[in-house]
């Protein structure tokens, strides 16, 4: 993710502010849907954005970012997921936050929390262990990204939800 955002291996191993954070993304997008956004993030759930970035001047990229906010053992707030560069397979159209009731038994959905929860377990492995299996999962993960996206493009725009309702 810090590659495909422009970022240096010095800015991801210190951090970066929210503010510099949002600073990357495309300023049409960020104004989409501010208020949804804003309660998956405070109040926990599964989320999907289609939205460009601007990694660079005059450099602009698609990207398909999938996950879930939930609270850690502290209380915090915490955001996991995957972040896919889909600049090559996007076609035109708005950006979008999805936000829909939860489906049970959406196929890819499933697949995709399968694939997540894998890739933070191989992390977990020594290096030596996890050689071989760290590009398999970054393949499966980037082409469940595609298909996602693509499927964003089928999706009709969801009602408002209410605040008890989870999103993906």
């Amino acid at each position: 993710m810090a590659r495909m955002f422009g970022l240096s291996d010095a800015e991801v191993t210190e951090g970066i502010s929210r503010a510099h954070l949002m600073s990357l993304f495309h300023p049409e997008d960020v104004d989409q849907d501010p208020e949804l956004r804003r309660s998956v993030r405070d109040e926990g759930g599964l989320f999907v954005w289609e939205h460009r970035i601007v990694p660079a001047p005059g450099v602009v990229r698609w990207v398909l970012a999938r996950g879930h906010y939930k609270r850690d053992t502290k209380g915090r707030m915490c955001g996991h997921g995957i972040v896919i560069d889909v600049t090559d397979s996007r076609t035109d159209g708005p950006a979008s936050f999805l936000a829909a009731y939860e489906a049970p038994g959406a196929v890819l959905e499933h697949i995709a929390d399968c694939a997540i929860e894998a890739c933070e377990l191989i992390r977990t492995l020594e290096a030596d262990k996890s050689v071989r299996l760290r590009p398999l999962i970054e393949a499966l993960l980037h082409e469940l990204g595609r298909q996602l996206a693509a499927s964003l493009q089928d999706e009709p725009a969801a009602p408002k939800r209410p605040r008890s309702a989870r999103i993906h």
